[in-house]
């Protein structure tokens, strides 16, 4: 009977199967490509550059492919998000067009793997999917809100043992379901693949949570050839046996990476420093975490992961911004613990790896999307919400909220995941990511390059050939720097534009980390280049005074009369030791502006939140720079 109701399922699933609006906003389009050859050209054509272009894009969208997304009545699916990432105008699961100012470069739709597709197909009572126990609660919630919460969690609840474990329904979960259901997800993703203008990459999220601390990962794939069922929670809910599975791919010719997600809401166990049976580190954990895992999202609409006042008293720029408290589900709080947060995952790397010769937290930076709508929504002005049903209208996000569920106050924007690469094409923006040559936004398009190393002589950031001679005798974000000659110091070419759309440049700043002589770990900011140079000096202890804001709260605009559309400078280390292993990245900050929240209290007729700062000052964070002292 089982096996009856599985080929039916099986036969009939294959057959079936820009700028501120307001007048008072003065910005103008800034060409955040104007160094480089321009993005989006054909492979056969100049857009080729062997120094590489930079390319913007989102590593973490859902759809209604996620059992999480569709149960919240979504039917949206891939094709959706790939219309709206390349530019065009598609429709909100809430029933409105959106479309985004400026089209991204590249797109990975990374539903969860679990389930994946099904549940979107009980919604075609043509498919036997529709006929399945499950299938009512789910299809009938229609827009009611508490219908489909009662159904996600009556999922759930049937699925995820009180252990963590998971007995996933035999139906559902079956092989040839998931194969076929798999194929037609990759065929979409194909489908939409345009080298040299728009990149789709395979990919999707292995959803681990226990005792709801979030261990999510995306998984990425370079090509789409031969790929298998997804590895998902199912399987195991221990990152150790995905690395060994993803090995076990890489092992039959696939190239795959991971991204760990939201260590902010992993009680501190997404950057530990055991493994998750709660037993020490061993040169097989740190070797395969660094084998599989090349980078992690610092930033996403559920916070960011870059570290937490309390854990960086002294970051005058980790206050109030975008912190999100509340589990993922359900009441409570978040332990805010630094093995959360990516800064000191870095730090404590570099710890292990003079234990054990490797450093599994040397990872590059991406912004994330992590929004359940099909939508991307980077864009402040634009938010359309993480949550169809949940917040995404203006009222759904500041006037109502779900019994259970975290304010929606605290979900922000989507991040965004940048590269640089030679061209818009799978294997291109893929081995960007592998090398770490990536930097993340906050959701403004903040173009940021740095090159570290001892001998640049005069080359500076925008000279014709600073690229070449970065390459040449330094290394890019992401990489490692050349060994220390001479004495010197390394210095740091640095480079950011604004974004179109956005706000001016407030500053660039340096984070570097380091551990001294006795293993204790460090780190401190450096302000090395700024907006409004005439007025705004450096005091005794290396700060600079606010840039100021110019926006006008009740209106929800601002100017760009503060700020610059362009920074840049060559930074010399002064408190550089050769003996003592370091990393240094860059951050990047725009001037104040307003917060989705704000425009969507315009929208609304009522003031901005009182809890939440009614502005925000959107940032870019890059890969570090690594240096190891000489043997």
């Amino acid at each position: 009977m089982k096996h009856s109701f599985i080929t039916t399922i099986l036969i009939s699933t294959f057959v079936l199967a820009g700028c501120n609006s307001d007048k008072k906003n003065t910005d103008t389009q800034i060409n955040s490509e104007s160094t480089v050859e321009p993005a989006n050209k054909s492979i056969q054509t100049e857009g080729y550059n062997e120094f590489r272009n930079p390319y913007f894009g989102q590593t973490h969208q859902h759809t209604g492919w996620s059992f999480d997304e569709a149960i919240y009545n979504v039917k949206l699916g891939p094709d959706n998000s790939y219309r709206h990432a390349r530019g065009e105008k598609v429709m909100h699961p809430s029933g409105y067009e959106v479309q985004l100012k400026v089209p991204l470069d590249f797109m990975v739709v990374s539903d969860h793997s679990e389930y994946l597709g099904v549940l979107l197909k009980m919604f075609d009572p043509n498919n036997p999917l529709s006929k399945h126990p499950m299938a009512g609660p789910i299809v009938n919630s229609g827009n009611d809100i508490k219908a489909s919460t009662k159904a996600f969690y009556g999922l759930v609840s049937a699925t995820i043992q009180k252990d963590g474990s998971t007995k996933p329904d035999s139906i559902l979960d079956s092989p040839e379901l998931k194969k076929t259901l798999w194929d037609e997800y990759v065929a979409i993703t194909d489908q939409f693949y345009e080298p040299g203008k728009f990149t789709t990459l395979a990919g999707y999220e292995w959803s681990s949570q226990p005792n709801m601390s979030n261990l999510h990962r995306n998984i990425i794939f370079r090509s789409t050839k031969n790929l298998p069922i997804p590895f998902s929670y199912f399987d195991s809910q221990f990152p150790e046996d995905l690395w060994k599975w993803m090995d076990e791919q890489r092992a039959k010719g696939l190239d795959l990476l991971a991204i760990p997600h939201n260590g902010n809401l992993s009680n501190g166990i997404m950057y530990a420093l055991e493994d998750s049976y709660g037993q020490p580190l061993t040169k097989a954990y740190v070797e395969s975490r660094a084998r599989n895992e090349k980078l992690t999202e610092i930033i996403q609409t559920k916070g960011q992961s870059e570290t937490h006042p309390s854990i960086a008293p002294n970051d005058e720029f980790a206050f109030n911004f975008e912190l999100w408290t509340k589990p993922v589900a359900g009441p409570g709080t978040v332990k805010i613990v630094e093995t959360n947060y990516v800064r000191n995952a870095f730090e404590n790397g570099m710890v292990l790896e003079q234990q054990f010769g490797t450093n599994p937290f040397k990872y590059g930076v991406v912004g994330g999307g992590d929004i359940h709508t099909s939508i991307v929504s980077h864009e402040e002005y634009a938010h359309t919400g993480e949550h169809n049903l949940k917040s995404g209208t203006p009222k759904e996000r500041l006037l109502e909220n779900v019994p259970g569920e975290p304010s929606k106050i605290e979900q922000g924007t989507a991040g965004l995941s940048c590269v640089w690469a030679e061209e818009n094409t799978r294997e291109s923006i893929w081995d960007a990511m592998e090398r770490k040559e990536t930097w993340a936004t906050s959701g403004s398009r903040i173009t940021v390059r740095v090159f570290g190393g001892f001998n640049f002589e005069d080359t500076k950031p925008g000279d014709t050939n600073w690229a070449e001679v970065g390459y040449k005798n330094g290394a890019p974000m992401g990489g490692d720097m050349p060994k220390a000659t001479n004495g010197n110091s390394p210095q740091l070419m640095v480079w950011a534009m604004k974004g179109p759309n956005s706000g001016n440049l407030d500053r660039i700043q340096i984070i570097k980390g380091w551990v001294d002589a006795n293993g204790k770990t460090h780190d401190k900011i450096y302000n090395v280049a700024w907006s409004d140079t005439e007025n705004r000096k450096l005091d005794s202890n290396g700060l600079l005074p606010e840039v100021g804001n110019t926006v006008d709260i009740p209106n929800a605009s601002y100017t760009n009369t503060i700020g610059s559309p362009e920074l840049k400078t060559v930074w010399t280390d002064p408190d550089f030791n050769a003996n003592i292993q370091a990393f240094y990245y860059v951050r990047v900050l725009e001037i104040p502006t307003p917060r989705w929240s704000t425009y969507d209290a315009k929208k609304l007729g009522i003031a901005p939140p009182k809890d939440f700062p009614a502005t925000i000052q959107e940032r870019a964070w890059t890969s570090p720079i690594w240096y190891t002292p000489s043997k």
